[in-house]
C-alpha cells in the first residue's frame, strides 16, 4: 500500500533575527530535570545551544539527541530553540545526507531532540503549542506527532486553527500520526483550509486514521483545485476501503493530472480488494 506523505515535508525556513531570551524562556528549567543536575557533557551541550553560530547550535541539539532520556536536563533550552529557524546545512548532523537539498535548523534538531528524550518533554511540548513565536508551534506539533502520545490529540486539534499555515500543517500530520478517531471532525475541516499544503495533510492524516466517517469529505476533496490534495485524496479513500468512494474515485479517474489519476486507479484496485 502506498503511503503517500508519510513523513513531514520539510521546507526551506527563512532566516529571521533569533533570541533565546524572547517570550521570557531563557534559561527555562524542566521540574524534576534541573540543569544543576546535568551530567558534565550535558551541560557542555546546552551551552553550545547558546552559541552565536547557527551550525554549532543544530550540532550541539544533535549531539543531545544522541544521549535520549540523560539530556532531560535540557528540556528547558531545547523549547527555547524550537523558535531558531535559521537554515543549516543538514550535513552538519548527517553527514551521509549527500543528496539532500533541504535545509535543516536549530529549531528542528531541537525538536528531534525532545523526542528522543520522549515522555519527560511532552507537557513542556503541549505548552509550546502557544508559543508567540510561529516556527517554535510549528516545530513542537511535528514533535508532538513524533512522541506517539495521544494525550496531545485535544491540543494539536486546537493548533489545526493555528493563524499560520505551517503550524497547521504540522498539526494535521501529528494528528494522523497519532492515529486517534477523535481528530476526524477536526480533520475534516481542515480540507477546506485555506492553504493547499494543509488540506492536503489533512487528507493523508484522515487516510491514515482509516475512519469511514472521513469518506464523503475525502471524496469532495477529490475536486480539489490543488492537484496535491486530489492525490492524497484519492490515497486516503484506498486506505480507507469504503465502496461508497467508488463513484467519486471513478470521476476523477478522468483528472487531467498525471499523478492523480495513478492514485485513484490504486484507490480503484485498493476497494476491489
Amino acid at each position: 500500500m502506498r503511503t503517500a506523505r508519510m513523513q513531514l515535508k520539510r521546507g526551506w525556513v527563512p532566516r529571521v533575527a533569533f533570541c533565546v531570551a524572547a517570550a521570557g524562556l531563557a534559561g527555562a528549567a524542566t521540574p524534576g530535570f534541573p540543569q544543576s543536575a546535568a551530567p558534565p557533557a550535558v551541560k557542555e551541550l546546552i551551552a553550545r545551544l547558546r552559541s552565536a553560530k547557527a551550525d554549532e547550535r543544530t550540532r550541539a541539539a544533535c549531539d543531545l539527541a544522541k544521549r535520549g532520556g540523560k539530556a532531560a536536563p535540557a528540556i528547558g533550552v531545547l523549547i527555547e530553540t524550537l523558535a531558531d529557524p535559521a537554515p543549516v546545512d543538514r550535513r552538519v548532523c548527517h553527514p551521509e545526507s549527500m543528496h539532500e537539498s533541504d535545509p535543516t535548523s536549530p529549531g528542528q534538531q531541537a525538536a528531534a531532540a525532545l523526542i528522543a528524550i520522549g515522555s519527560p518533554a511532552l507537557e513542556p511540548l503541549i505548552a509550546a503549542l502557544t508559543d508567540p513565536r510561529w516556527v517554535a508551534r510549528k516545530n513542537a506539533a511535528w514533535a508532538l506527532g513524533a512522541l506517539d502520545d495521544r494525550r496531545a490529540v485535544d491540543p494539536l486539534m486546537r493548533a489545526l486553527k493555528d493563524a499560520e499555515a505551517g503550524v497547521r500543517h504540522n498539526a494535521a500530520w501529528a494528528l494522523g500520526a497519532l492515529d486517534d478517531s477523535r481528530a476526524v471532525p477536526a480533520l475534516l475541516s481542515t480540507l477546506s483550509d485555506p492553504d493547499a499544503e494543509a488540506r492536503a495533510q489533512a487528507a493523508w492524516a484522515l487516510g491514515a486514521i482509516d475512519d469511514r466517517r472521513a469518506t464523503e469529505g475525502l471524496s469532495r476533496a477529490l475536486k480539489d483545485r490543488d492537484a496535491e490534495v486530489r492525490e492524497q485524496a484519492a490515497w486516503a479513500l484506498g486506505a480507507i476501503g469504503d465502496p461508497r468512494a467508488a463513484p467519486a474515485l471513478v470521476e476523477a479517474a478522468r483528472d487531467p493530472e498525471r499523478e492523480v489519476r495513478r492514485q485513484v486507479i490504486w484507490a480503484l484496485g485498493a476497494l476491489s480488494k
